[in-house]
């Protein structure tokens, strides 16, 4: 399929590849209902040294609310193939894996297009802080969405694990959540 230019998609597959950023997304993913697509935008964002604000925040969250009721059945389902639930002939299996994996995936980049779509990203509040600090206020704005369970300490941590993994300085993400907390 080919799929227009986007800046994002080529972001977000480049830091895929960084050690502990797969992870980590699928962590809150999993533990959190965290959209990925979402954090890589923050984190993409941030790295523009863009400022999302609660309505930006709202737009986006609308944008990948319809993408998201096609991704997450492809995902139960790749799944339950995965765990071997359904019987099947093994290449049958291996094949319609493929399918969904390759329909998935192309669901996710639909999304990243839309997201890129809900707002042009030279409108955003300029962030006159470090790229660290920008994603990770952005990270955090999105995080308040997802603490529907008043674990806010579990996504702050887990967002710092995604910036120290993507930026590789540690210390600066440390220096960054200190100073965003003092602030705010």
């Amino acid at each position: 399929m080919e799929f227009p230019k986007s800046d994002l998609w080529n972001y977000s597959t480049q830091l895929w590849t960084l050690p502990g950023v797969e992870s980590t997304c699928l962590e809150l993913q999993a533990n959190c209902s965290a959209d990925v697509n979402l954090l890589l935008y923050c984190c993409w964002t941030g790295d523009q040294q863009r400022r999302l604000t609660d309505e930006n925040i709202q737009s986006l969250l609308n944008a990948a609310n319809s993408w998201q009721t096609v991704i997450k059945p492809l995902r139960e389902s790749r799944k339950l193939m995965q765990k071997n639930l359904i019987a099947m002939p093994a290449e049958l299996v291996d094949q319609t894996l493929q399918n969904i994996c390759e329909m998935e995936l192309n669901a996710e980049h639909m999304e990243q297009l839309s997201l890129e779509k809900a707002l042009t990203l030279n409108a955003l509040k300029p962030c006159e802080d470090t790229a660290i600090e920008c994603s990770l206020f952005n990270l955090k704005m999105y995080a308040q969405s997802l603490d529907q369970d008043g674990n806010q300490a579990d996504i702050t941590s887990s967002i710092s694990q995604l910036l120290s993994s993507i930026h590789q300085d540690e210390e600066a993400v440390q220096m960054a959540l200190m100073t965003s907390m003092a602030s705010g």
